[in-house]
């Protein structure tokens, strides 16, 4: 969509006959005993949720987000939006890609998921037929469909080259509503799909999104189900809610694919000029975002622009009432949390939907969109220790009400008329933290399991007990994943052994004994083409001093994994309060765990295979001979190598930097003046 295209707000708020004229009643009216018992069931699960945001361009509007506006959205304190996933645009123009790297570098730095979609090809890959919505502004060739896959390979790399690690890209903005820009068929998405995908996200960790239609048009969708190859090739769905009703949000052959589904973009209900302020208007932002949770099965929900005046941060920064109920769910509905079954609709005209976490907590988030409030109970089928609310109305703005009443696995509380309200239920042995983050943990096996396992950290959806060592933070990651879906993110290192960390119990790791530990671990982030990575004990001795130990050291190629792997590792003899952790030997930049293991003695765990490479073997062909001259003063010219392994080889005599020395070592070296490089490493 565009901003200029007034045409399509229309349209939108026509089809979705979502504008609303109701007026907010001068006093709360309650009316007791109006709706049914409503009840939580956590065991009953659906999807996890990834988390909710907008998108930021710069492009278009002329100005970049501010650092506090960075903040404010992407933060999670008070007065913050609690967004968590950035939207970015893919530019024709690749002179204008690094316009969206600043925001995305403060957003991601914040914990933020970023991807891209990219509205047209360059302009040399396409033609221009003015066909209106049916037929688009404009039409990819062709014969230019591989260089679109390059061009959108290029991207996701210039990206990663910034510091930006997309979690994905998309094939095509609204292919389905393309006055303004590309239209593509859907048999032609597909196909583009089967035959080129996989050379979109080639040599990058980003994966691929779907064509993000208009309006959740399912031909799009079925025809990507119907083509082996292109669904095998898309690793997640994207799409659009403009005017999507609440029946058309249902896509069972969609949800039941094994792929994620994110709603990519939407304002509701209209994008009249400083409309996002009105109320009970605004309340239509949470239904939307209801109905896509539960009916839909979203995984993720992203609003159009973050700062507008129809948006839910105003362009002075300062957050709307649109946004305050966008922020009813994105601070409390954490990623990873997991929708469980609720009662949906108690009453009428008010919606429940709830969430539990890893802090044995539920989050329910109510909406009641009527002109009469009333006193609901709510049942969570264990017993409560604490409930806190936090209220969004005509007069509130996320007004937090700690310690509600509560008595056994229920509890009651008022649903004004047209408000909006979440409330964070712990139960007994949970944390009692305010906003939850993570679903809920198992907990650690006291035996080991059919592999010898005693814990087998996936990170899929989960944190697994990890957290940050010293100043660091942990956040669930899906930008680079060493298996499945999901890494460990560590960020925010203030020195190099702020990482990651995970308490073990002397009740399974016994002092004294031999257990084996794995970790994979990887770097994005730094100018140094390899990391050392090492995985540690901290513990106190028998005389209650702390002490630490090495388990076990590997040195990480940039962008691959390594695997930390010690299959005899002997806990300390009188060992107690132990804390596994990974940590670098220097730098602060952000890095990854995948892979966690603790098992039997002498369990040896699979991973990445260690990176191995030959001094002078610059083009990795086995031997070092006149072509790797050749490849060294192209690199010495450029500057550059065409991968880690390359420049590592480059460098013979191991000073840490390529230079014209290392071209003429690998030259004499090839006439055979001499018969092995110098070793400079200082």
């Amino acid at each position: 969509m565009k901003i200029v295209n007034t045409a399509k707000a229309v349209v939108s708020a026509v089809i979705s006959g979502l504008i609303i004229a109701a007026s907010v009643p001068a006093a709360p009216c309650f009316t007791a005993d109006a709706a049914s018992l409503c009840t939580i069931n956590t065991s009953k699960t659906y999807q996890t949720i990834r988390g909710f945001g907008g998108i930021n361009l710069p492009e278009w509007v002329g100005s970049d987000m501010s650092s506090a506006q960075v903040q404010k959205a992407f933060g999670n304190g008070d007065d913050e939006l609690g967004l968590t996933i950035l939207r970015i645009y893919v530019s024709d123009d690749s002179n204008s890609w690094s316009r969206a790297v600043p925001t995305a570098l403060a957003a991601q730095k914040l914990g933020a998921t970023v991807f891209a979609t990219p509205w047209n090809p360059p302009a040399s890959m396409r033609n221009t037929v003015n066909g209106g919505v049916a037929g688009g502004k404009y039409q990819l060739r062709k014969d230019k469909w591989a260089d679109y896959a390059k061009h959108l390979n290029s991207y996701v790399k210039f990206m990663e080259s910034k510091g930006v690690n997309l979690y994905s890209v998309s094939v095509q903005n609204e292919p389905d509503y393309a006055a303004d820009w590309t239209y593509w068929s859907a048999s032609d998405l597909a196909s583009f799909i089967a035959q080129y995908g996989k050379q979109v996200t080639s040599g990058t960790k980003a994966k691929l999104m779907s064509p993000e239609s208009f309006q959740y048009r399912k031909d799009i969708y079925n025809a990507i189900l119907n083509n082996s190859a292109a669904y095998n090739n898309t690793d997640l769905f994207g799409t659009h809610f403009y005017g999507t009703q609440r029946s058309q949000m249902d896509f069972p052959a969609l949800e039941n694919s094994g792929k994620e589904i994110w709603m990519t973009e939407v304002y509701v209900p209209n994008s009249e000029a400083n409309s996002n302020e009105r109320w009970p208007e605004a309340i239509k932002v949470s239904e939307n975002i209801h109905n896509g949770l539960v009916v839909g099965n979203l995984n993720a929900y992203v609003w159009w622009y973050i700062r507008r005046n129809y948006s839910p941060m105003n362009e002075n920064g300062t957050i709307s009432k649109r946004g305050y109920c966008m922020a009813q769910f994105s601070k409390f509905v954490r990623p990873g949390d997991v929708r469980v079954d609720a009662t949906e609709q108690p009453a009428t005209n008010v919606l429940v939907s709830a969430y539990k976490n890893n802090k044995n907590q539920v989050t329910i988030v109510a909406v009641n969109n009527s002109d009469d409030g009333y006193a609901q109970q709510f049942s969570v089928g264990m017993n409560i220790s604490d409930v806190d609310r936090w209220r969004t109305t005509s007069s509130e703005n996320l007004a937090k009400t700690e310690n509600l009443e509560y008595s056994g696995d229920s509890f009651w509380a008022q649903l004004p008329a047209r408000s909006v309200s979440t409330f964070v239920v712990t139960l007994e042995g949970g944390s009692g933290n305010d906003q939850p983050s993570e679903p809920v943990t198992p907990p650690i096996n006291t035996d080991p399991d059919e592999n010898g396992y005693y814990f087998h950290d996936t990170f899929e959806g989960d944190t697994f007990s990890w957290e940050g060592h010293g100043a660091a933070e942990a956040t669930l990651s899906g930008r680079t994943p060493y298996k499945d879906k999901e890494a460990l993110l560590s960020q925010n290192r203030e020195k190099a052994w702020n990482g990651l960390q995970k308490s073990l119990s002397t009740d399974v790791f016994k002092p004294g004994n031999e257990y084996s530990f794995s970790v994979c671990a990887e770097y994005l982030e730094g100018s140094t083409p390899t990391q050392e990575f090492v995985l540690s004990l901290q513990y106190a001795d028998s005389a209650g001093e702390t002490q630490f130990a090495h388990i076990a050291q590997a040195t990480a190629l940039k962008g691959q994994y390594v695997q930390l792997a010690n299959t005899n590792f002997k806990i300390p003899e009188g060992a107690s309060d132990l804390l596994l952790y990974v940590e670098t030997t220097e730098g602060t930049g952000n890095f990854y765990i995948d892979e966690a293991i603790g098992a039997v003695s002498g369990t040896k765990v699979d991973g990445p295979s260690p990176v191995t490479f030959v001094l002078g073997d610059i083009n990795c062909d086995g031997s070092v001979d006149t072509f790797d001259v050749i490849a060294a003063r192209r690199g010495l010219i450029s500057g550059t190598f065409s991968s880690n392994i390359s420049s590592l080889a480059a460098d013979v005599d191991m000073s840490g930097e390529y230079n014209i020395t290392d071209t003429l070592l690998i030259q004499q070296y090839i006439l055979g003046k001499i018969t092995a490089f110098p070793d400079n490493r200082s």
